[in-house]
């Protein structure tokens, strides 16, 4: 099997460094012969046949406009520099093709072709558009053997190069280097076919190596690897029990293994997530929820505001939940002291929990709330029995953080706010519950420590009330003279205040409060 090598190797580099000073020897030792022929060139009038014959110097340039016009050449370009002077010299039914080669060989002159412009120069000049000379027979290619030893291919190929050929083994790489004309490469490369077979073995210098994973996957660090193993030579073993890895290949792409390892095995950040659910009473001067550039203007200058706007999906277009964020140096305890100036305040549930950095954390305050659901008998409307169901209400929070080089945190949020608007066909746990539901998902981006408030879900509540005089409120009928029936509406806004922060692992991670003090309120003079 015969194919093109690319190695980053560094003994593959001076193997093919080695080709290039072979490959200038054997352009100096062949440069006797005619690397191109005008003959093999589809350019009208190279056919045409000519007789000449000479027996006085002649000019070479003359000699050339001689032949192109013979031929019927009408695009050719001499260079300035070409010069010589022919002896004697004699063609008879020759073509003007064959004719020039001669000319232009004896007197080490080069040509090429483009465009079907016929342009004829020097053999330096040539050198300098391409790199080396017209007349170099020899090339070089870098062949990877499968199965076959170095040495011993080379050692069969010997015979079959020419005088100023070169081949080069390598047994590191498996591969050998060929510099030789363009025919005789071809006919050593049908020998290597012929020659590297399966039934063919050599002992590769492989290399074996043991890696216990830490944090990764087995199964994805071995996707990523059998990408950079040698074909047919590289090998994965694994345990998922022990989480270990067994590779076995050159040594040279053990390299690149061991890179890849370290890359993905590293140990992943962690998120320690703090959540309060707050419940705020709001006046009928807040019926579109708390203001929050209000809250803020009494605490300390260190503390700011800032709204974030997030595309939304609600289900109930009477919700409308908001964004904001407070800068890191902010204590939960003076902000939520702070809303005590708004309202009736009262903390619902201040969950807290450690996710790793790219994973979901889930965090539900929820009551399931239950109600009946009754068995009817089929075809008529006897009860044959009730079932209590239940449904969740509350606030259900789906968090998932990443953080960056640059310990900045992107937040993916999906809050589930939900409660009870009223009660179908019965009364309070004795119909179906009709739930009114905000669902929203965002991504937020923010520093180590900045809280994510998310407010905007303002409910009300009915509340029904009776003042009455003793005795006399009880009378039937008569009663209603003596007693006061009112129902009263009370507003209130539930908010999740989210503060994520980068943590270790290493320790204990104490809560937010308990780490700072709360900087004290501004006290305002007079």
């Amino acid at each position: 099997m015969i194919k093109r090598f690319f190695s980053p190797g560094r003994r593959l580099a001076v193997v093919l460094g080695a080709c290039l000073l072979m490959s200038a020897f054997a352009s100096a030792q062949g440069s006797a012969g005619i690397a191109k022929h005008l003959a093999d060139y589809d350019l009208p009038g190279l056919e045409a046949k000519v007789n000449l014959t000479s027996i006085e110097p002649m000019d070479v340039v003359q000699l050339i406009e001689f032949l192109a016009h013979r031929g019927g050449l009408n695009n050719i370009v001499i260079g300035r520099d070409v010069q010589g002077v022919t002896t004697k010299l004699k063609f008879d039914d020759v073509t003007v093709a064959d004719a020039l080669d001669v000319v232009l060989s004896v007197n080490r002159l080069s040509f090429e072709i483009q465009g079907g412009i016929l342009t004829i120069m020097t053999d330096e000049e040539y050198k300098l558009r391409h790199g080396r000379s017209f007349y170099d027979q020899t090339d070089t290619k870098v062949v990877t053997l499968i199965y076959a030893d170095p040495a011993r291919v080379a050692a069969m190929l010997a015979p079959v190069k020419s005088s100023f050929g070169t081949i080069i083994s390598d047994p590191v790489t498996g591969s050998l280097v060929l510099v030789d004309t363009p025919r005789k490469i071809r006919k050593m490369e049908e020998i290597i076919s012929k020659t590297d077979i399966s039934t063919v073995g050599r002992i590769l210098p492989t290399k074996t190596e043991t890696f216990v994973l830490q944090y990764a996957e087995i199964d994805t660090i071995r996707a990523e690897l059998e990408g950079l193993l040698t074909p047919e030579i590289g090998k994965i073993r694994s345990d998922e029990r022990t989480k270990t890895l067994i590779v076995t290949d050159l040594p040279h792409s053990m390299e690149r293994v061991r890179e890849l390892v370290s890359v993905f095995d590293r140990k992943p950040k962690q998120v320690f997530i703090e959540a309060k659910i707050v419940q705020v009473r709001l006046d009928d001067s807040m019926s579109l929820g708390v203001n929050w550039q209000n809250v803020f203007e009494g605490i300390d200058p260190r503390f700011s505001v800032e709204t974030v706007s997030s595309p939304s999906s609600i289900s109930d277009p009477a919700f409308s939940l908001t964004y904001n964020t407070i800068s890191a140096g902010g204590d939960l305890a003076v902000v939520i002291e702070a809303l005590k100036t708004v309202g009736e305040t009262k903390i619902l549930s201040n969950p807290q929990i450690a996710v790793l950095d790219g994973q979901e954390a889930r965090i539900e305050v929820v009551d399931d709330q239950p109600y009946k659901e009754i068995q009817l008998e089929s075809g008529t409307t006897n009860i044959t029995g009730t079932t209590y169901l239940f449904k969740k209400v509350g606030v259900q929070l789906a968090v998932t953080p990443r953080i960056n080089d640059e310990d900045v945190i992107s937040v993916m949020v999906r809050p589930e706010i939900s409660t009870i608007s009223a009660w179908y066909d019965g009364s309070p746990q004795e119909g179906t519950p009709v739930i009114r539901q905000a669902v929203t998902e965002t991504t937020i981006m923010v520093h180590d420590s900045v809280t994510i408030i998310i407010g905007g879900l303002i409910s009300s509540t009915k509340s029904e009330s009776v003042t009455s005089v003793p005795f006399l409120g009880a009378i039937p009928l008569f009663g209603r003279l003596f007693r006061q029936d009112s129902i009263s509406t009370i507003n209130s806004e539930s908010i999740v205040f989210l503060t994520p922060r980068i943590i270790t692992g290493d320790e204990p991670y104490l809560r937010l409060n308990e780490e700072k003090k709360a900087p004290k309120l501004l006290k305002t003079e007079g």
